[in-house]
């Protein structure tokens, strides 16, 4: 499997593979779309908590990477978190998902190398996880979803504090406040002024 390695073909297909296969959603989301989405929530996360003096280039990197962040699953498939966690528990350092994605998308664990360790890569990991929530709060159906729902928010959460730890200098709180008016919890709801406006 050494030889093969992600192309172009397999990037076009990214508006058909859909995610989410585990939960019962009112629809499906595409990786093309979780991956914009990330994207635009990352350069956000990044104007926010960093300010405009992050250099031009490094902000292309940390784009790029969300954009591509999960192309592995093209492949692969979207395996769910808890799947994932259990094959790492059962194989400790043998785990062969990150294997198998540096194989088939080695510029991807270029990219994630590069941001470890760094605000970076909490807020791609942020961007990430505050994609997730939004979607399964707005597209979930049933007991299930919302279980998924809780977890993932929890998840979130988690990640925030764990970035105020390692990284106390900067306002995380930016997190909180971008994911509350995106739920509509907060700020301006545009759809509702213009269907107001006359």
């Amino acid at each position: 499997m050494n030889d093969l390695k992600l192309n172009m073909q397999d990037i076009a297909r990214s508006g058909h593979v859909t995610r989410w296969h585990s939960v019962r959603c009112a629809r499906s989301q595409t990786l093309a779309e979780h991956h914009y989405l990330v994207t635009m929530i990352a350069r956000e996360l990044m104007r926010r908590i960093l300010g405009e003096t992050l250099p031009a280039e490094t902000q292309l990197s940390v784009l790029e990477y969300a954009l591509t962040h999960d192309t592995p699953e093209l492949l692969m498939g979207d395996l769910p978190s808890p799947l994932k966690r259990r094959i790492a528990e059962l194989t400790g350092d043998q785990d062969p998902l990150p294997r198998i994605e540096d194989e088939i998308a080695p510029e991807i664990t270029r990219f994630k190398k590069a941001l470890q360790g760094s605000p970076l890569a909490y807020i791609v990991k942020l961007a990430d996880l505050m994609d997730g929530c939004l979607f399964i709060r707005e597209e979930g159906i049933g007991r299930h979803a919302s279980i998924v729902a809780e977890k993932s928010e929890t998840m979130l959460r988690d990640k925030v504090q764990e970035a105020r730890e390692r990284f106390s200098e900067l306002d995380w709180s930016q997190v909180v406040e971008l994911y509350s008016q995106m739920r509509g919890q907060a700020g301006a709801d545009n759809r509702v002024l213009f269907e107001e406006a006359r």
